[in-house]
């Protein structure tokens, strides 16, 4: 994945970030600037219901802070990442390994 940058809106939160949990080895680096709470899911973000694609109901938690190589990296699959609880203009940049 090339460097992709999301900004929080008024609410505080980014729209969510949508990763490749298909990927081996799974590697996400990520840095937030401002006050937020970077959250993962493992919530399909495609869900399909009836034969026809539907709105994700994603379910998050606190992003872990494992770091083998730097100060925030995801080394287990999730499906998607966000910054909630922060303020307008907070941002959350992510880059994913393998892919371009």
């Amino acid at each position: 994945m090339r460097q992709t940058t999301v900004l929080a809106g008024v609410s505080g939160a980014t729209e969510p970030v949508v990763l490749d949990k298909y990927i081996a080895p799974f590697m996400v680096s990520y840095t937030a600037t401002g006050t937020g709470i970077v959250q993962v899911s493992m919530t399909d973000p495609f869900p399909v219901v009836n034969g026809n694609f539907v709105a994700p109901t994603f379910s998050w938690v606190t992003a872990p802070t494992a770091a083998p190589n730097g100060p925030d990296f995801l080394g287990q699959p999730f499906t998607a990442i966000r910054v909630t609880a922060g303020v307008s203009g907070d941002a959350l940049t992510v880059i994913q390994a393998g892919i371009k």
